[in-house]
């Protein structure tokens, strides 16, 4: 339990201004640090081939239309996809894979038995039939720090409401 003692209309109206911007403060440090462990965990959990995905996992917090608004994700195209996975019988984006293919195994094209094969094709076909395997790395994450989320942002306005003189 939180005590303030508070004398006179000039004092409180002084303290109630103050402690706003405090509290509008500690909220915006405790879901900066939410994020970080958030961010943290993510990057733990995300798989990894080459580390393009786990590198690419970015936090920021800031003042929206008047809400302080958190995010963490990466910009990848292919992030929602390794995250909630693809049901068989879509034909995903053949340049995508043709980047992924680049990246990954060094080229488009592979000879096998005097036959030259297109890889993002055979890739693609091969999602299309049998979907794509979800690996949950950010809601596995969210999961994680879930019950340590209350404890940051009451700590954060703890030291808020104390910094002004109350007691927590």
């Amino acid at each position: 339990m939180i005590r303030v003692t508070i004398r006179g209309q000039e004092d409180t109206q002084k303290f109630l201004t103050r402690v706003n911007a405090r509290l509008r403060t500690a909220l915006f440090k405790g879901l900066q640090d939410v994020a970080i462990q958030l961010w943290s965990k993510a990057k733990v959990n995300a798989p990894v081939f080459r580390g393009l995905l786990r590198e690419s996992i970015l936090w920021n917090v800031q003042v929206e239309e008047g809400r302080i608004v958190g995010r963490v994700g990466s910009a990848l195209v292919y992030a929602p996809v390794v995250e909630f996975g693809r049901e068989k019988g879509w034909f995903p984006n053949v340049s995508e894979l043709r980047t992924w293919a680049r990246r990954k195994i060094g080229a488009e094209t592979v000879d096998v038995g005097g036959k030259r094969w297109n890889l993002p094709f055979i890739i693609g076909r091969a999602i299309q039939r049998r979907g794509f395997r979800k690996q949950p790395y950010l809601t596995l994450a969210s999961r994680e720090i879930a019950p340590r989320i209350k404890q940051i942002i009451e700590q954060r306005v703890t030291q808020a409401i104390q910094a002004e003189g109350g007691k927590a």
